[in-house]
């Protein structure tokens, strides 16, 4: 991942369904018990339960459509969302599930549909931290830099130490070939959460630019320890390793990324660079 996208599941209870929201409780508990031990298919059995006993509850919706997102089953998630959405008049929850089903149409690059929800999601709240940085993301999809900076800038007013506005506007710098700026905010964000892959995994692409190789290769490996099915930082150690003339990692490299849904998620440029360099 190049950019940080926020999804955040929230336990949603509604003043009207107090009952029904103590019993899909259970259901919360119990998945994320099983959460915590990795046991993905009990996950989902256990939230199907619940959201065949109270299809009315948003949480059960919310919890299952961000797994369904992480699965990379992003149709699934977005189905869970609406669902969601529907289902609330509270505005809070509204913005909460916009943004993450904005979020989710991101990663399926369907950046106007995904615009459309986040300013919805603004709209409903215009303190949600998550909604205002996936607009930001999408703006830069979209071209809209301008923008993208002034709600990234929107964040750190609210809230100074939120790390992915900062790995961000680091980004979206580095989209201006304005790589020292970049790398300042990405140092702000490992200042503030030393474990964030995507600040490395950035950084190191800044620091390729700038020809530091060795402070580039650095980066990368801590990114892809902290975050091993990031598709974008393998890619960008594919291209340190063709600086470095280490084709055959390289393409190793390249090899991982698309098998980890990089063209699904950010477009065809690696398949352009195992053609290139691979074959």
């Amino acid at each position: 991942m190049k950019t940080y996208l926020t999804l955040v599941i929230v336990l949603i209870t509604t003043a009207a369904s107090i009952a029904q929201s103590n019993s899909a409780k259970y259901y919360l508990d119990k998945a994320q018990d099983q959460l915590e031990k990795a046991e993905y298919q009990e996950v989902m059995i256990t939230l199907t339960e619940g959201i065949t006993a109270m299809p009315d509850s948003t949480s059960l919706y919310d919890m299952r459509g961000n797994l369904f997102e992480a699965f990379g089953l992003y149709d699934e998630a977005i189905q869970d969302f609406t669902s969601a959405i529907e289902k609330t008049e509270k505005d809070s929850e509204k913005s909460h599930l916009l943004a993450n089903r904005g979020g989710t149409k991101y990663r399926i690059r369907d950046f106007e549909d995904s615009y459309a929800d986040l300013v919805s999601a603004i709209r409903y709240d215009s303190t949600n931290l998550d909604a205002l940085n996936n607009m930001a993301v999408t703006c830069d999809e979209l071209n809209k830099t301008e923008e993208a900076i002034n709600y990234l800038h929107q964040i750190t007013r609210i809230d100074s130490m939120y790390a992915p506005a900062y790995v961000n506007l680091g980004f979206t710098y580095q989209g201006l070939e304005e790589h020292e700026k970049a790398i300042v905010f990405f140092d702000k964000a490992i200042l503030i959460d030393p474990e964030e892959p995507l600040a490395y995994s950035n950084r190191s692409f800044s620091k390729l630019k700038m020809n530091n190789l060795t402070g580039a290769m650095v980066d990368i490996n801590q990114s892809i320890e902290l975050y091993p099915t990031n598709s974008y930082a393998y890619k960008v150690r594919a291209l340190i390793a063709i600086e470095n003339g280490n084709i055959s990692r390289a393409c190793e490299d390249l090899s991982d990324a698309i098998e980890l849904g990089y063209t699904k998620q950010y477009g065809v440029e690696v398949d352009e660079l195992m053609s290139v360099h691979c074959n």
